[in-house]
C-alpha cells in the first residue's frame, strides 16, 4: 500500500513539474542581413579587431535607448544570433572581404600589415520622438603611413513597430556605416 501512494504520489507531481523555461517561447534568433551586392573577392591584406561593444549591447540581446531618459531596454523574446561583437567581426569581415580586401580577424596580425581596428559605440534601436536603427562605429586604421581615425554614425527610421522591421532599420543602418568606413580606408 505505502508503495502505491508513493507512486501515485510521485505521479502527481512529475505532472506539475516543468523544466525552467519550458513554460516560455524560443526567443527569435536574428543575424544582420548584408546590403553588399556586388562582391570583389581578394585584394589587400588587412587585419581586424572590434575593440569594445559599448556598455549593455555585449550580449546577444537587441537593445533600446531612450534618448530622453537614458533608460537601456531590450526587446522581449527577440535576440542575435550570437553575441554583438562575435557576430559584427565576422559580418564586417564578410562585407570588408566583399569590397576588395582579404581579412585576418585573429587577434594576431603581421607587422606592417594594415589594421583596422573598431570599437562598436552604437548598435541599438532608439527612441528619439520616433523610433530608428541607430549605428555607429569609431575606427583607427593603421598602415605604414601612419593613422587614420575613421568615425561614422548612421541612423534609419523603422518601418513599423516590430523584431523584423527593427532588424532591418539596424541592417540598413549598419550597411551604411560600413559604405563609409571603405570610403574612409581608400
Amino acid at each position: 500500500m505505502t508503495r502505491l501512494l508513493l507512486l501515485a504520489a510521485l505521479a502527481l507531481l512529475t505532472a506539475c513539474m516543468t523544466l525552467p523555461g519550458s513554460d516560455t517561447p524560443a526567443a527569435s534568433r536574428y543575424l544582420l542581413v548584408s546590403t553588399a551586392q556586388d562582391c570583389e573577392p581578394g585584394g589587400e591584406a588587412i587585419s581586424l579587431s572590434i575593440a569594445g561593444v559599448n556598455a549593455g549591447l555585449d550580449n546577444d540581446r537587441i537593445a533600446r535607448l531612450d534618448a530622453t531618459t537614458g533608460e537601456l531596454s531590450y526587446l522581449k523574446d527577440v535576440r542575435w544570433a550570437d553575441e554583438l561583437g562575435l557576430m559584427l567581426k565576422q559580418q564586417l569581415a564578410g562585407d570588408l572581404e566583399c569590397r576588395g580586401f582579404t581579412v585576418m580577424s585573429g587577434h594576431r596580425h603581421k607587422l606592417g600589415q594594415p589594421r583596422l581596428l573598431c570599437e562598436v559605440r552604437a548598435f541599438n534601436l532608439l527612441r528619439d520622438g520616433r523610433d530608428l536603427g541607430d549605428v555607429a562605429f569609431s575606427c583607427v586604421l593603421s598602415q605604414a603611413e601612419g593613422e587614420r581615425s575613421i568615425i561614422t554614425r548612421h541612423s534609419v527610421p523603422l518601418e513599423r513597430w516590430n523584431a523584423d522591421a527593427a532588424v532591418a532599420a539596424l541592417s540598413q543602418a549598419y550597411g551604411e556605416v560600413v559604405d563609409d568606413l571603405i570610403d574612409g580606408m581608400r
